[in-house]
């Protein structure tokens, strides 16, 4: 077996031959002859056994499909009136032990939604984001990716508001997104989606947290 080093801040390369290198960028094989020094990605180290990535579910009760419903709610309210994506938070209330939803104020116009959150009500553990793609599909998207990789928890994708509704699940760890079937997250399933509230009952929530996007001047001929 070849020895395996790490690279921290007090290495310095040993004498070996060859050896296995793992650093901040990767694990790498180190090979030296008389003629060269080469430093080369390793894909694994042979004589261990394999590990393939992936997620399980360990929460203390799968969440409430009436949260869900809840959001739908809301990003159809805001897909009335501007047509665009919305977000909602997923939080868990540690002394009631209970999932809730916190609506962030947000910048909206069609797919474009940014959202900031400074204080986060206290008693609530930030666990993730449900947020909607306005009238297409529902997945998560190179931007979602990029919005999402800096964030573990999970995130929830809600599709074609305006018809028959589309949900994609999953949860990122590490910039790692690993997918979810949408039953093994919500209780009860199939979703009841036609048990939403009204969107009207979210439109004072909208006035108060939802600012759209300045529309671009227009200049005539």
């Amino acid at each position: 077996m070849l020895p395996i080093y790490l690279k921290d801040r007090d290495f310095s390369a040993p004498d070996e031959p060859i050896y296995y290198l793992l650093t901040k960028d990767g694990l790498f094989l180190v090979k030296r002859t008389p003629f060269f020094e080469a430093v080369v990605p390793a894909a694994g180290i042979p004589w261990l056994e394999p590990m393939a990535p992936g997620i399980k579910l360990t929460a203390p009760s799968l969440l409430p499909a009436e949260l869900l419903l809840q959001a739908v709610a809301f990003f159809r309210a805001v897909y009335s009136r501007y047509q665009s994506e919305a977000v909602a938070l997923l939080a868990w209330r540690e002394d009631g032990r209970t999932y809730e939803l916190v609506i962030p104020h947000q910048t909206v116009g069609g797919g474009h939604c940014d959202y900031q959150v400074r204080d986060f009500p206290a008693g609530l553990v930030r666990l993730g984001t449900i947020h909607s793609h306005a009238g297409i599909e529902a997945f998560h998207s190179e931007r979602d990716d990029a919005d999402e990789r800096h964030e573990d928890g999970f995130h929830l994708t809600v599709g074609n508001i305006d018809g028959d509704l589309t949900l994609a699940c999953s949860v990122v760890v590490q910039g790692y997104r690993g997918y979810l079937p949408p039953e093994d997250l919500f209780a009860p399933y199939p979703i009841p989606w036609t048990a939403a509230p009204r969107e009207e009952d979210f439109a004072e929530v909208v006035n108060q947290k939802v600012t759209p996007l300045p529309r671009p001047i227009e200049f005539g001929p």
